[in-house]
């Protein structure tokens, strides 16, 4: 009896964490579409083809020590898309916002996917590169993992390769009553 109940509890666990993983997926798509769509009305085109890399770019939150705002050790170079408090000052949170953001953040260390698990229903423009494109970087998007500052707001950052020009951009993305992600802010991160 014990055994059957074990085996019972095992696969309701195991489709309960499918069903997150499923949902965090479409969340992904969602969110990696709203960037593109945004990166399309930059360029005033609605019809373009997007290459990414499968891969996710690790991006990790770089946390001061207690003496680098003070100014009494060097720090991280402020325009750093990845300190913590680059991040939130991006998002504008409250002062007593600023605890439970960065302790979210914080507990990212570890994301479910480190490739990207496409859904061409969401955007059929979008396409994973096969090694070799991504290897050379001929027109590759790249994305990093998206980090939540809480249940609604996602810092996101894109790369997009074309041989030897890189351009990269951070998001900041809100998610609405119905959904959908909007883009709030946007913040250039590196160009070669």
């Amino acid at each position: 009896m014990i055994r059957i109940f074990l085996a019972l509890l095992s696969s309701v666990l195991l489709f309960s964490c499918s069903k997150t993983e499923k949902e965090e997926s479409t969340e992904l798509n969602n969110i990696l579409n709203t960037v593109l769509k945004n990166e399309s009305a930059r360029r005033e085109s609605a019809h373009l083809q997007y290459t990414i890399n499968k891969e996710i770019q690790p991006l990790t939150v770089y946390v001061p020590t207690a003496k680098e705002p003070s100014g009494e050790e060097p720090g991280l170079s402020s325009f750093s898309s990845r300190s913590i408090v680059r991040i939130l000052d991006l998002n504008h949170s409250r002062p007593e916002d600023r605890k439970s953001d960065s302790l979210h953040l914080l507990k990212q260390k570890q994301y479910v996917f480190d490739s990207i698990p496409l859904d061409k229903t969401i955007n059929p423009n979008i396409r994973l590169a096969g090694k070799k494109e991504a290897d050379q970087r001929n027109r590759v998007y790249q994305f990093s993992n998206p980090l939540y500052l809480n249940e609604h707001t996602v810092y996101i950052e894109s790369m997009f390769f074309d041989t030897s020009f890189g351009i990269g951009f951070g998001y900041l993305l809100e998610k609405q009553e119905d959904g959908r992600w909007i883009v709030k802010k946007t913040i250039n991160t590196f160009m070669t």
